[in-house]
């Protein structure tokens, strides 16, 4: 989808809107984010400590544990998966966890924690890391250790993606899925550290479930990326699946942390509206869906506005796409930008679905989509969705 008259990136403006997705407060910072939805498990785990001995013994090492630890521990998926289950059953009477699993994670959890130890699912498991730096997360092996840990988490997985195959990556996978962040890094060193921040680990599976997909996240999977192999076919590739995903789970965090949306809204009975690259398949995308998609398509477009420019410049960062040469990075960056801005009138037009907090955060990213060139935009044509 080349050739629809937007204006080529500017580096200032890219600039501009990269430091804002990755530092404002209360929307773009990864430390205030992360600070924000760790006092919110920890004001939920203390609503089940009397209940749960598992519960009590880990908000008791958390209480002399640094602020780092504490959000460490917090960010680990299966341990927000188990304070979420365990408000379910204590509070709502809903047997989403046996009260013997819930106190056999929450006790690990509180072991790692006061050994002060890697955080539990990735301790346990064993698994790799995507890189060195801090905010690269894990990937997932089936070569994992079998414990209660390792057993709940694929009991999740398979829950909630039915038909789901979780594979055990090649040695190409976690190569270009390592070289992949760094290629995150490298064009994006600050909004690349926020939006991965948020991913605690990758898994590399496929579906036999009757549907197919490429990259996704899952809504009560906090922190846990799915990769398609196809998608890791080269660092290029993987990163732009990694970026894409990571940053849905922020944007789960934000809504986590910040309540976007009026009390009491649920997608399955929100409005729908049809998205125009989607208008041929007439597919119906609840508001928190378009909400998502916004914030996404807005860092992509920062994202391929910096590859256009390196692919210009001659920079040593290897971007071919896979066999078939580098990728489009000028068609990606205008369709990113199109997106965004037909996203972000989607939800304008939509106000009484989101909270204060919400409209605040349409208005934040409407002033960083406002510097992007949108004046020669071209209606998308069905069937150019990816």
């Amino acid at each position: 989808m080349t050739g629809t008259g937007i204006t080529g990136p500017d580096d200032g403006i890219l600039v501009a809107a990269e430091r804002n997705l990755a530092e404002n407060e209360p929307f773009g910072s990864y430390e205030y984010i992360s600070a924000q939805s760790s006092r919110r498990y920890e004001e939920l785990l203390s609503t089940i400590a009397d209940s749960a001995p598992g519960a009590r013994a880990l908000l008791e090492c958390m209480s002399s544990a640094e602020s780092s630890l504490r959000r460490l521990v917090l960010g680990d998926p299966l341990v927000r998966r188990t304070i979420e289950d365990g408000a379910c059953l204590y509070l709502l009477g809903l047997e989403t966890i046996s009260d013997q699993k819930l106190n056999e994670v929450l006790t690990a959890a509180a072991e790692y924690t006061k050994r002060r130890r890697a955080p539990l699912l990735a301790e346990a498991t064993g698994c790799l890391r995507m890189g060195d730096a801090p905010h690269h997360g894990h990937i997932w092996t089936t070569e994992a250790k079998s414990n209660p840990a390792t057993r709940r988490f694929m009991a999740q997985c398979s829950s909630r993606i039915p038909g789901l195959h979780i594979e055990q990556p090649t040695d190409e996978s976690i190569k270009n899925i390592s070289e992949g962040v760094k290629v995150v890094d490298s064009l994006l060193p600050d909004l690349g550290r926020s939006a991965l921040g948020h991913t605690f680990m990758a898994v590399v599976a496929t579906s036999t479930g009757g549907f197919e997909f490429s990259s996704l996240t899952v809504p009560g999977i906090p922190g846990v990326i799915f990769l398609a192999p196809r998608v890791l076919t080269s660092p290029a590739r993987a990163a732009d699946a990694v970026f894409h995903e990571s940053m849905h789970l922020k944007l789960m965090d934000i809504d986590y942390a910040e309540q976007l949306y009026v009390l009491g809204f649920r997608p399955q009975l929100s409005p729908t509206v049809t998205p125009p690259w989607h208008s041929g398949d007439e597919q119906q995308w609840p508001l928190d869906r378009i909400l998502t998609a916004m914030h996404v398509y807005t860092g992509l477009a920062v994202f391929y506005g910096r590859m256009q420019l390196v692919q210009a410049s001659g920079q040593g960062i290897n971007l071919t796409e896979d066999s078939a040469g580098p990728i489009d990075a000028v068609g990606k960056y205008e369709r990113a930008v199109q997106r965004a801005r037909c996203l972000l009138e989607m939800s304008q037009s939509h106000p009484d679905v989101f909270s204060p907090a919400g409209r605040s955060f349409i208005d934040w990213v409407a002033g960083i989509q406002r510097h992007f060139d949108a004046s020669s935009l071209q209606p998308e044509r069905p069937g150019e969705a990816e």
